[in-house]
């Protein structure tokens, strides 16, 4: 699933999803605009990328911030000179609290770096892409954002992930006749920062585990994976789409 010649956006580079993202976007020939907030991963990351001949550049930004989405479409124009892919995955998660002890400066965050976040960089995007007539957007939700998560309280979290799944169907079909596919991919549990302290744990990791249908959590690679199909001409039949990777728990 060759990406010769596209230009990819991908928000939360700096780890996790987004860096196996963007690495195999980049093996697969895609030049890739790495964004995220903090410097020193990134930076890191970058760095090996290039140094294997991969075709990368690092962009500072926060999603959360207008100025600095419109700074990062700039930076990959420059870099790059078009966008033919963008990767919304940056996102936050709380910790697992009742819903009536959130402040209200919690839930705005997550509310405007998971929400507004995607629809900040969608919309900064989409203008390019109507141009060109082309392009791929794949937004990253969560099954969270369709059930109900036993025992762990985010219900805040979760809406903002359910909000995901809608924007992607609505705006998949108001941009279908620009040639523009929009699809969204929700995974269930995977490595990473927040999970890590359960994955230290013998107990915790063999419960987690066992909760998923394939016996694992799922690995960065298995969503980078799910969304390189997204993004290649393999799918140009594909819009509007939810795309779950989680090992089968939602089935449950």
């Amino acid at each position: 699933m060759s990406l010769d010649g596209k230009v990819a956006i991908v928000t939360g580079a700096s780890g996790g999803i987004g860096e196996a993202t963007s690495r195999l976007f980049a093996s697969e020939g895609a030049s890739v605009a790495m964004v995220a907030r903090n410097p020193k991963n990134l930076e890191k990351i970058v760095s090996e990328l290039k140094k294997e001949g991969k075709k990368v550049a690092s962009v500072l930004g926060d999603i959360a911030d207008e100025k600095e989405v419109q700074n990062i479409v700039e930076q990959t124009l420059r870099q790059f000179g078009r966008i033919d892919i963008l990767i919304n995955n940056a996102a936050m998660i709380n910790d697992p609290i009742q819903f009536h002890t959130m402040t209200d400066k919690v839930i705005h965050e997550l509310i405007d770096i998971n929400l507004m976040g995607t629809f900040r960089m969608t919309r900064a995007v989409l203008p390019i892409m109507m141009e060109q007539k082309a392009g791929v957007i794949v937004n990253v939700a969560s099954v969270a954002g369709m059930k109900a998560v036993e025992k762990v309280p985010l219900a805040v979290y979760s809406s903002t992930k359910a909000g995901i799944i809608m924007f992607t169907k609505s705006i998949a079909l108001e941009y279908g006749q620009y040639n523009i596919r929009i699809n969204c991919v929700c995974p269930g549990a995977v490595r990473s920062r927040f999970l890590q302290p359960y994955l230290n744990d013998e107990h915790a990791r063999e419960v987690l585990n066992s909760m998923h249908p394939l016996g694992r959590i799922g690995e960065p690679q298995d969503v980078a994976n799910a969304m390189l199909y997204l993004v290649s001409d393999a799918s140009s039949w594909v819009t509007g789409s939810v795309l779950i990777v989680d090992g089968g728990v939602s089935t449950k």
